[in-house]
């Protein structure tokens, strides 16, 4: 796949400037469901995302802040930071969470933010838009027109490595998408297999090895949470980020 045919937004673009695409709200939630305490840890997106407790309650955790969120009372990650999430199941009951994406404008914390990452981010955002794709430095070099050694020098000096990044976050978009591909509480093993294809990753094992060391969970841990039974037929996948109009 050739940088033309990828028909993305120019790098130069600053990636603050991303939002949502509008779309359906039961395409835009990611419902989380466990009947058991669970931990995620250093997750990320390249987009804003609203953590919100449909039930019970979950600790968010980042570099900066500690924060509980319970129904009625969502938070705000800031886009490109890596959180932690705890599911605080109480005995026999479940805990349910969503995620949702929004514009930095909606996240009071990225306002004070300078964002030292944009290249790691567009990266990130190139992959959630097209996971599939042979994301290497010449590719990246023909995106953003700059020499293959000026693409690891840029990752590099954000802190970011290429392949690493690139595996992360074809792991991340599967997580996003895993509880938007089916209702039933345990995934069909062709149906796991299909969105980690799709997402970039070799196979179903290779996306719960990748959860396991990314993000500390099997995808086993997690039940998806139930469609909107009013839209049976939407789609399981909108790309996010988009650049805003002016």
């Amino acid at each position: 796949m050739t940088s033309a045919a990828l028909k993305v937004a120019p790098a130069a673009e600053c990636c603050d400037s991303y939002r949502p695409r509008a779309c359906a709200t039961a395409i835009a939630r990611m419902p989380l469901v466990s009947r058991n305490p669970v931990r995620i840890t250093r997750l990320r997106f390249p987009f804003a995302v609203r953590v919100e407790a449909v039930q019970g309650a979950a600790r968010l955790r980042d570099v900066n802040a500690r924060r509980d969120v319970r129904p009625g009372d969502p938070f705000v990650v800031p886009a490109f930071a890596h959180f932690d999430c705890e599911l605080q199941a109480a005995p026999g009951q479940t805990c349910t969470i969503t995620f949702k994406a929004v514009p930095d404008a909606v996240c009071p914390r990225m306002n004070a933010i300078h964002h030292d990452k944009h290249w790691s981010r567009t990266l990130a955002r190139l992959v959630f838009e097209h996971p599939t794709a042979d994301w290497n430095a010449a590719l990246l070099a023909e995106q953003w027109q700059v020499a293959q050694r000026l693409v690891r020098a840029r990752l590099f000096a954000e802190g970011e490595a290429l392949h690493p990044l690139v595996r992360e976050q074809r792991a991340a978009r599967a997580f996003y998408m895993l509880a938007l591909s089916d209702a039933a509480p345990v995934l069909p093993a062709s149906r796991l297999e299909l969105l980690a294809t799709q997402s970039g990753l070799r196979s179903a094992a290779a996306f719960a090895n990748a959860c396991a060391n990314l993000f500390g969970i099997e995808p086993a841990q997690l039940q998806p949470g139930m469609h909107d039974s009013r839209r049976p037929h939407a789609p399981a996948w909108a790309a996010w980020p988009v650049p805003a109009t002016a």
